[in-house]
């Protein structure tokens, strides 16, 4: 499908939100000081008592009580939109910006919706809609044994791996693909996306699917980790669960079914984004033998920029098996490297990324996604208000603005990374059991975090083309 798309495609912009100008900053010294808090935090584990800092990763405060929550609802009004927006895809105006499908999908769900999840938890497993088109199909006669019993079993040993492939064709469709904001094929990889979705569903169940195959249920699950909140229900079997609140990323300590599927599904999330903001960089462009300063738009590059993701995937997958190996070489009576709890310490970092790369684009074309739902159809209807929004982008050439937003984006890739290394700190100490081994287990990764640091900080700064 992906081929047929790729063969029938027109040039168009899968980002809006671009730089008004290079920012002439100290951007040497913004990199050696991310670089530093970097390494800085690893000194600070070595003088907290393992203890304390167990302790700190358990902390939580119970803040409500919540009654059962109804998972049909949501996602049968999410469903509802999801049918609307697709709709309007096939219907509506050709206008990438004017349709409501390219930007509420790329801005509003996509950016938008994991700051979300990141925040508030894993908010997907309530609305997504797969779950209302489950049980509407399943309502069909002759379907119905199928919601209790499907046919088949989903097979152990594929674990996670059908959500990293996904995933990895999604990313190629936003990152390669030359239009990916066209309403009518963005809709066209929907509808069948949608269609495989269900089809796995039926086959091997809701359950083992959505936990297993569908990316986006697989995703946002890796995301809520990061989030302060968590529900636990009060007792087996209860429907009354109790609302928390913790340290921030704490849930990545208790990240369960790690499976290689789930260390490729999570390494991939990094490098997507990573190299989404490399393939414009007058290096790669060069690199692949291009004119930075006469950019050639994304159909001639498809080839090329499909190898880049996959090489940014394989070396990233690389560097971080060599850290892991290399940590439990250096640590004294180390076990065997644990490659699997490892990769949850990856998991800020891609946030991070994805944080960063995405804000002004977020910024601006969060703008026009509530200005085309405003009127989704063409038809004069103004239902949230902002039809007649101007949608402004002048920030994005304000020095003021443009200063404050880098500066964001330079503390979220820093923090990320620190936030990294304390992961990083308490899966060791779990694993290693003394202080003195984790540390030593953990200083490769913590070399990888700072490279990764000067690496992410030089994306945000270095001129790109476009």
């Amino acid at each position: 499908m992906l081929l047929a798309l790729a063969l029938g495609a027109g040039g168009a912009a899968a980002h809006t939100g671009e730089r008004g100008f290079v920012m002439l900053l100290p951007t040497g010294r913004y990199i050696l000081g991310g670089a530093l808090a970097v390494g800085l935090s690893f000194a600070v584990m070595a003088v907290v008592p393992s203890r304390s800092f167990a302790a700190l990763a358990r902390l939580r405060w119970p803040i409500a009580r919540i009654g059962r929550v109804a998972e049909l609802w949501p996602s049968a009004l999410v469903l509802a939109l999801f049918a609307a927006l697709v709709y309007a895809g096939f219907a509506g105006t050709r206008d990438p910006l004017e349709n409501p499908l390219p930007p509420t999908l790329w801005s509003l769900w996509w950016v938008g919706f994991t700051y979300a999840v990141a925040l508030f938890g894993d908010l997907w497993r309530v609305v997504n809609p797969w779950t209302a088109l489950h049980r509407i199909a399943t309502a069909l006669p002759g379907l119905a044994a199928w919601r209790e019993r499907p046919p088949l079993a989903y097979p152990a040993w594929l674990g996670r791996w059908p959500a990293a492939i996904a995933f990895f064709a999604f990313a190629w469709f936003e990152l390669i693909y030359p239009a990916p904001m066209d309403p009518a094929k963005l809709a066209i990889a929907c509808s069948a996306y949608a269609l495989v979705t269900l089809g796995g569903m039926l086959a091997f169940g809701a359950t083992p699917w959505l936990g297993n195959a569908e990316a986006f249920s697989v995703y946002f699950r890796m995301v809520g980790w990061l989030s302060p909140f968590t529900a636990e229900r009060q007792e087996p079997g209860s429907a009354r669960c109790r609302l928390s609140i913790g340290v921030p990323c704490a849930g990545l300590l208790r990240a369960d079914r790690l499976d290689l599927g789930m260390v490729a599904f999570v390494l991939l999330a990094l490098a997507t984004v990573s190299f989404d903001g490399l393939a414009l960089t007058f290096w790669w462009l060069t690199l692949v033998g291009e004119n930075p300063l006469e950019y050639p738009g994304r159909t001639s590059l498809v080839a090329v920029n499909t190898l880049g993701l996959a090489g940014t995937w394989l070396a990233l997958a690389t560097v971080y098996a060599i850290a892991v190996r290399a940590g439990a070489a250096l640590a004294p009576g180390a076990r065997l490297p644990p490659f699997r709890r490892y990769v949850a310490a990856i998991v800020p970092i891609a946030f991070a990324y994805h944080f960063a790369h995405y804000l002004p684009f977020f910024l601006v074309d969060g703008q026009h996604a509530l200005r085309a739902l405003s009127d989704p159809f063409g038809l004069g209807w103004n239902l949230l208000g902002f039809r007649d929004w101007h949608v402004t982008a002048s920030f994005l050439a304000q020095h003021e603005t443009v200063h404050a937003i880098w500066n964001l984006q330079v503390a979220a890739i820093v923090l990320g990374h620190v936030a990294a290394v304390c992961v990083a700190h308490a899966i060791a100490l779990g694993e290693q059991g003394r202080a003195r081994a984790a540390l030593a287990s953990q200083a490769p990764m913590t070399v990888l975090m700072v490279g990764y640091t000067v690496f992410g900080l030089w994306l945000l700064s270095t001129p790109v083309a476009g």
